[in-house]
C-alpha cells in the first residue's frame, strides 16, 4: 500500500504516470475507496448538505470512472482503463490529502474577512493543480498532448461544478 501512494506522489509531482501502476482491479477499487473517503473528510469540514455528501460520494466516482472509460475508449485505450482510472482517483486522494484538506483547514482557521479571499485564490491553486495532474494522466494515457489532457479534465471539472450548482439551486 505504501508502494502505491509514492507511485500516486510521484505521478502527481510528474516523475510517473498511470503506465507504472499495475492493472489491478482491487487496486482500483483500494483507490476509489480512499478517493472517497477523502472526499467525505472534505465534505464534512465544509458541513455541506446531504444532497452535496451523495454527490460527492455517488455521483463523482460514477461519473469520474465513466468520463476516464469514455475518453479512453475515445483514443481507443480501453485496455489502459486500470491503470488510468487508479492513478486518476488515487491522485485525486493524493491532492485531497495533501494540498485540499491542509489548505480547507488553514482557511477554517483563520474565520471570516481576509479567509474568503483567501479561500478563492485556494480554490483556484486545486483547480490548476487537478488540471495539471489529471491531464498529464489523460495525456499520457491517450498518446495525446497535454493541451488534449488538460482540456479533458478541465471539462470535466466544469460539468462537475456545473452540477453541484444545480443542485444546490439559484443564489449559492
Amino acid at each position: 500500500m505504501l508502494q502505491f501512494l509514492r507511485i500516486c506522489l510521484d505521478i502527481v509531482l510528474w516523475r510517473r504516470g498511470p503506465q507504472d501502476l499495475p492493472a489491478s482491479g482491487l487496486l482500483l477499487a483500494i483507490s476509489v475507496a480512499v478517493y472517497i473517503a477523502v472526499s467525505a473528510v472534505q465534505l464534512a469540514l465544509l458541513g455541506e448538505t446531504a444532497a452535496t455528501w451523495f454527490f460527492f460520494i455517488v455521483v463523482d466516482p460514477l461519473m469520474l470512472g465513466l468520463w476516464v472509460w469514455l475518453v479512453l475508449k475515445l483514443y481507443r485505450h480501453g485496455e489502459r482503463f486500470l491503470q488510468t482510472a487508479t492513478a486518476v482517483f488515487g491522485t485525486g486522494a493524493v491532492l485531497g490529502l495533501g494540498l485540499y484538506l491542509p489548505l480547507q483547514l488553514i482557511v477554517t482557521a483563520m474565520g471570516q474577512g481576509p479567509a474568503s479571499s483567501m479561500a478563492q485564490v485556494f480554490a483556484l491553486l486545486l483547480v490548476v493543480a487537478f488540471a495539471l495532474v489529471t491531464g498529464r494522466i489523460i495525456k499520457l494515457a491517450t498518446d495525446s498532448g497535454l493541451f488534449t489532457g488538460i482540456a479533458v479534465s478541465l471539462t470535466y471539472f466544469l460539468v462537475v461544478n456545473y452540477l453541484v450548482g444545480v443542485l444546490r439551486g439559484p443564489g449559492t
